[in-house]
């Protein structure tokens, strides 16, 4: 009941202030959807992702996303199936098939060897250099000719 009486509260909160604003079209926005409250949670889960890149992976079954900068590359990790690496701004794009990590509990590292790379996730924090983002762990990756160093996070 304490819940319900909290989410009433904000939402009408939210709509005194969206009262407050000059754009009519916000009002006529709110007055063609649905509070949260009366939808399912998969419509909202739904609309969460179509926002986010994050939530959009979750949703296609990636366990693991990794993102780094300069060149611009990600990393997706779907357990026992695939993985999949977008590097050079995404004009390279190849997937793996799934192989079991290596995994190391006391040192906090999970390894992955992917034919000539070498995937490396370390549970230390790590900050993205583009956007400042913060994340749980430090993620590299070795090839012969190249190395990337980025952030990544578990999905699921």
């Amino acid at each position: 009941m304490i819940k319900l009486t909290k989410y009433f509260a904000a939402l009408s909160i939210y709509y005194m202030l969206v009262a407050c604003t000059n754009s009519p079209s916000t009002g006529q926005q709110l007055a063609n959807t649905t509070p949260f409250i009366d939808s399912n949670p998969t419509d909202r889960e739904n609309t969460i992702a179509a926002k986010d890149v994050w939530h959009k992976a979750k949703f296609r079954g990636v366990a693991f996303r990794a993102i780094g900068q300069e060149p611009a590359w990600l990393l997706e990790i779907t357990e026992g199936s695939s993985i999949l690496l977008v590097t050079d701004y995404g004009q390279s794009r190849v997937t793996y098939d799934y192989t079991k990590p290596d995994i190391n509990q006391n040192k906090r590292i999970t390894q992955y060897q992917l034919d000539d790379l070498t995937l490396k996730i370390e549970g230390k924090p790590c900050q993205d250099v583009m956007s400042g983002e913060l994340f749980e762990v430090t993620v590299t990756l070795k090839a012969p000719n190249r190395e990337l160093l980025g952030c990544g996070r578990a999905l699921h």
